[in-house]
């Protein structure tokens, strides 16, 4: 026991001496290796700076490069210095940029360059010959090499290597958003005034005394507008008789409005013999004859015209006095003339009609829209021939002029004194057994069957629709909107499913800063696959919606320069008559195939066009499928141009691992597809949209290729189908889809409208339903009676909804725009200026909306399903035969696919085989 006692003891000083220096080196290892990571970041941190602070070299134009440009270090170089192959100082970039796409000119301008350097004396030639020379020696086959079998060796057995060096994990985590979009349906509703047939209009004028008598012996008088004469006496003659005597007259006034008088003078004075005036006691007048004596022998009259205002400033009682001397017969009096206000005494002047509508009665009639015998009269008017009125109350006059406007038009002749209207009249704003003709024939307007209308804006408000705007068709002199075209969003708000990835690398070997352990990435992609997938939807629905016009019509020769992308094409719908006998031809009918379905067909077709287009090119499928769609290499140096800055768009959004947008442009989408999948794909648009839309797109034969059932005839059956041709609509694909999609909703759609629409209402109804349409606003086609009978709602209808989408988005920063209701311009975008668009300035939520609400976006919850490899691209794929009844042994998805082409592949020897081609193709 002592002995293994012994043992454990030197066990444990051994372990612990172990310890003791590990922990001591401790702080040291972590020390460095804090070092190496602050010496990463630094490294990092001064990239960043040499990186931010380059400037691209500026081009003058004249043969030179400014390089360092705003810069201490800014010098300038010439292209010849540059390149000085070629022999000239004068030689531009445009030399350069003009052999871009121009392989003749490239070759030739080789081939100089390999001349001159062949013969010239300088360090470029000479390092030419030596690299030709070279390319003249022997090459043996060092695949037996000892040097190159111990790489070999290597590389057949990396992992010793790759376990010295690091062991790299990279961690992907995903996060779940959701962004809540509008998807609009706009709605309109015509709203028109309820008019009555009877009302009376009474008009309450109130005005309140200047100021009123209280005793004594005087009166008022009003002397016209604003002016009132205020007497002090009795106005006569010889009403005294006395040897000598004095007579008194006085009178109390009781000012209520000193705020209304402008003014006070004394104005006419008559006496016999002598007279004196006061007020308040004060002497504030004494006439021309003096006082004191009696019997002058004449009577007196005077006209001070004295200001008395200062008796007039407040309010209250005012006295006034006037002694008359008189000797035998006489008389005495006066009279003060006040200026006033009239707007400071009327506390009332309002018109009120006994209904909430009558108003609108009024200006009917005013209007001339109502039936013969619709009068507006004046059933008690105060006033004399010259529009004024004494009032009974305030003795003060009133005019026209001081009052508030009749509701009534001026050419009534009814004046504002007037105290009361009678307002009568039928005013049918429902115009019922107006007729018009259009190419559906001869209708007139009835009231409903039901006596109510089917949609109203009140229905409307009631579902919780936002109003948007409204617009009015109909405005008379009197100023009403008799009708309006009212717009309401009846949409819904969606959430986009969004999944924002975060991709770490952790390397945990024992060289440091390996992986993302002393850096910070930053990455520049955007790793929502959202909007990932409205970018390539809109690069991929491009290649299947461009038009060019003809160069040559005779021999089919489309002009390259003319090519437009997203072109749409103006509608028009009517809506005829007034609230009770509209026919609403703008009308879009529910139960009709709907915008899913629509949106599962553009996806379909989008697949059906990248297989078909990737099949050799002397295919007879191919070739049908080419009359319905305009490749873009018809756009030529334009098209190139912008795929570039929108390749780089879409690559920043989804990685540099994904297909290039730049090869999918100018391929055209191109994929594989068989003809038994081509009968396939055609059978379930038949089954799937009837016979109208498998016939729009397929043909049998130059023939139908479906029955009335939408089954597929038997010529179809034995002889196979084809994309266009015979009875099939030609044009561009997404022109023809919609075409097809539209013919067989019209159908569904006629039995819902009104029998009086023509066809191409039809077809908008349908086309707003697929949201594919802009609403550009309403004009009045046709008026009775001065009112609209025939509006006109316009639109711009596209091939999609993105493209939709995209014109309103892009039109505005290339200073487009859509016309007006009377005059539409639905062009598209010219392919030559998608390269000024800014493609960061694009919002497409609501074309991502469109797809979460349709379920044609993949969300967290069925992210798994949709997006795996054998979903995408084998059995789950619309390109699967099986999916459509097809005999078929199922597709593999492009996995399988390129692993089993790889079987046989001997990489070795392919690689020598292009080393060797390679050495052969060098000059000779």
């Amino acid at each position: 026991m002592k002995q293994i006692l012994k043992h454990q003891s030197l066990f444990n000083k051994i372990l612990s001496a172990l310890l003791c220096v590990t922990m001591a080196w401790t702080p040291y290892g972590v020390s460095w290796a804090d070092a190496v990571q602050a010496a990463g970041r630094d490294g990092q941190q001064l990239g960043e700076q040499v990186l931010g602070g380059f400037s691209f070299p500026l081009d003058t134009g004249n043969g030179s490069l400014i390089l360092n440009p705003g810069t201490a270090q800014e010098s300038a170089m010439s292209i010849g210095t540059l390149f000085p192959d070629t022999h000239s100082t004068t030689t531009t970039t445009q030399d350069f940029a003009d052999l871009y796409g121009n392989n003749p000119g490239t070759i030739t301008a080789g081939l100089d360059a390999q001349t001159a350097l062949n013969g010239e004396t300088s360090f470029t030639g000479e390092a030419y010959r030596t690299l030709i020379d070279n390319a003249h020696q022997s090459h043996p086959d060092l695949h037996a090499d000892p040097l190159w079998q111990a790489g070999d060796q290597v590389f057949a057995d990396f992992t010793p290597w790759a376990q010295s060096f690091s062991d790299c994990t990279t961690t992907t985590t995903q996060t779940d958003t959701l962004q809540s979009v509008r998807v609009p349906d706009y709605q309109l509703c015509l709203r028109q005034p309820t008019v009555p047939q009877t009302c009376t209009a009474t008009h309450e004028v109130r005005v309140e005394p200047l100021l009123t008598f209280v005793s004594g012996t005087g009166g008022l008088s009003s002397c016209g507008p604003g002016c009132l004469d205020v007497y002090i006496g009795r106005v006569g003659d010889n009403y005294w008789s006395a040897g000598c005597g004095v007579f008194t007259w006085q009178v109390t006034y009781n000012v209520l409005h000193p705020e209304a008088i402008t003014s006070a003078r004394l104005e006419h004075v008559v006496y016999d013999d002598q007279t004196r005036l006061f007020f308040g006691g004060n002497l504030i007048y004494t006439g021309a004859s003096g006082w004191g004596a009696c019997e002058l022998g004449q009577s007196w009259v005077e006209y001070p015209n004295r200001d008395v205002s200062h008796a007039f400033t407040s309010s209250g009682h005012k006295v006034f006095q006037q002694t008359t001397i008189v000797g035998g017969m006489g008389e005495g009096y006066a009279r003060i003339r006040l200026r006033y206000d009239l707007s400071k005494l009327i506390t009332q002047d309002a018109w009120s009609w006994n209904g909430p509508n009558c108003q609108n009665l009024a200006n009917a009639v005013s209007d001339g829209i109502c039936r013969a015998g619709s009068q507006l009269s004046c059933t008690n008017d105060p006033a004399n021939a010259s529009g004024c009125y004494v009032d009974p109350t305030s003795q003060v006059m009133v005019c026209g002029s001081d009052l508030a406007q009749a509701p009534v038009a001026s050419s009534s002749g009814i004046r504002n004194t007037c105290m009361a209207i009678q307002a009568s009249g039928h005013c049918d704003l429902n115009q019922y057994g107006q007729c018009w003709t259009d190419t559906a024939g001869t209708h007139c307007l009835q009231p409903p069957a039901n006596g109510i209308p089917n949609k109203t804006c009140e229905s409307l408000e009631t579902q919780g629709c936002a109003f948007i705007k409204s617009q009015c068709t109909s405005v008379l002199a009197s100023g009403t909107c008799w009708d309006s075209v009212d717009t309401y969003d009846c949409g819904q708000t969606v959430g986009i499913p969004g999944i924002q990835s975060n991709t770490q690398q952790q390397c945990a070997g024992p060289i440091l800063c390996m992986g993302e352990e002393c850096i910070s990435v930053n990455r520049t992609q955007s790793q929502d696959f959202s909007k990932a997938v409205a970018l390539l939807n809109s690069a991929q629905q491009m290649a299947m919606d461009l038009q060019c016009d003809y160069a040559n019509a005779d021999l089919q020769q489309k002009d390259p320069t003319t090519c437009q992308v997203f072109q749409g094409k103006p509608a028009s719908c009517k809506m005829v008559g007034g609230a009770l006998s509209l026919v609403d031809c703008c009308e879009t009918p529910s139960g009709a195939m709907g915008l899913g379905r629509y949106i599962d067909l553009l996806i379909a077709t989008s697949q059906m066009d990248s297989a078909v287009m990737a099949m050799d090119s002397a295919s007879a499928i191919r070739g049908a499928w080419e009359t319905m769609r305009t490749p873009f290499t018809l756009a030529g140096d334009a098209w190139n141009s912008f795929q570039a800055d929108f390749a780089s768009t879409v690559n920043d959004l989804v990685g540099t691992d994904m297909l290039s947008t730049s090869d999918i442009a100018s391929q055209g989408l191109l994929d594989t597809l068989k003809g038994e999948l081509m009968k396939s794909v055609a059978e379930w648009i038949g089954q799937t949209f009837g016979e109208a839309a498998g016939n729009a797109l397929f043909s049998a034969g130059g023939q139908a290729a479906f029955d009335a059932a939408g089954n597929l005839t038997p010529a179809a059956q034995s002889g196979g189908v084809q994309l266009g041709g015979g009875a099939a609509v030609a044009g561009q694909l997404l022109s023809t889809l919609m075409a097809a999609y539209t013919a067989v909703m019209i159908i569904i759609m006629v039995i819902q409208m009104v029998y009086s629409c023509e066809e191409p209402e039809y077809e908008l109804a349908a086309k707003k339903q697929l949201k594919v349409c802009k609403d550009l606003g309403t004009y009045c086609e046709s008026k009775v009676l001065g009112v609209c009978m025939v509006r006109k709602e316009s639109y711009c209808c596209y091939n999609s909804p993105l493209a939709k989408i995209l014109n309103e988005q892009i039109k505005p920063q290339l200073g487009m725009d859509f016309g007006t209701p009377e005059s539409p311009s639905c062009t598209g975008i010219r392919v030559a200026d998608l390269d000024r668009v800014d493609w960061t300035q694009v919002n497409l939520d609501e074309w991502l909306a469109i797809l979460a609400q349709t379920g044609h976006l993949p969300s967290a919850a069925n992210a798994a399903s949709m997006l795996n490899l054998d979903q995408l691209t084998g059995t789950g794929s619309r390109l699967n035969p099986q999916k459509y009844g097809a005999a078929s042994s199922g597709r593999q998805d492009t996995l399988t696919r390129t692993q089993g082409r790889m079987i046989d592949l001997d990489v070795p020897t392919v690689k020598r085989q292009s080393e060797l081609e390679g050495w052969g193709m060098g000059p000779q």
